[in-house]
């Protein structure tokens, strides 16, 4: 039994059935799901990693959520160079938003400043011309490593020209203008003033800022009077 079989035999002695039933509705993707909770997910993952990363990858069959999701993790722990390698043969198997939000914040190369300077290239590389989960990697990235005081203005501006491309891009983009607004709170307020954004994301970034609890009350009024009403 390669080190494959065995996380996918160890996947299924952690199965939750009720677990399974709820999160495959919340998912949605397109691969049968085990069921295992997340932190299982990641403790076998850093296993993986102290095992056999290598074998891991070259087994794995993405058969379901749980083993295509350890594949993204074993990538996220890699060095830059590795990632670079990598990264691409995850996201061809992504098929729901849960794997690429599970799968960004574990990339621990890119929380280096030089190497996110020089994903960035890629990121510009390839945005514009992405869709489907791609494209929802590059918007959680930017998200996750880019919302600083040199890119946010670039950032908040290239939404504008990714826009429109699917549902789950969309919440993206709301996300990551809700997660800009309380980081740089003036500047995303004067984006959203005169922002091209479609109805739908201009006003789902809106509602998104307004569920935050670090947002003030006479801020949550002041974007109510931004929403924008159908014509």
């Amino acid at each position: 039994m390669n080190i494959y079989e065995s996380v996918v035999v160890e996947l299924f002695q952690n199965a939750d059935e009720k677990y399974r039933e709820f999160n495959k509705k919340i998912v949605n993707g397109e691969k049968p799901m085990i069921g295992v909770r997340a932190p299982i997910i990641k403790k076998i993952a850093k296993e993986v990693v102290k095992d056999d990363a290598e074998g891991y990858k070259a087994g794995c069959k993405f058969a379901y959520f749980e083993d295509s999701l350890i594949y993204g993790l074993v990538v996220g722990f890699e060095s830059y160079g590795d990632f670079k390698r990598d990264y691409n043969s995850y996201l061809a198997h992504a098929d729901s938003w849960a794997d690429i939000d599970m799968f960004v914040p574990s990339i621990k190369c890119l929380k280096k400043p030089e190497n996110a300077l020089d994903f960035k290239k890629c990121i510009d590389e390839n945005i514009l011309r992405s869709d489907g989960f791609y494209l929802r990697f590059y918007i959680v990235a930017l998200m996750s490593f880019y919302l600083t005081e040199n890119y946010v203005r670039e950032v908040l501006s290239l939404t504008e020209k990714i826009d429109g491309k699917g549902y789950y891009n969309d919440m993206a983009i709301a996300w990551l203008i809700s997660v800009s607004y309380v980081k740089f709170r003036e500047t995303t307020l004067e984006f959203l003033k005169n922002d091209k954004l479609s109805e739908f994301t201009h006003n789902k970034a809106i509602s998104k800022i307004n569920d935050s609890f670090r947002v003030s009350k006479d801020d949550k009024q002041l974007l109510k009077s931004y929403m924008r009403k159908r014509k």
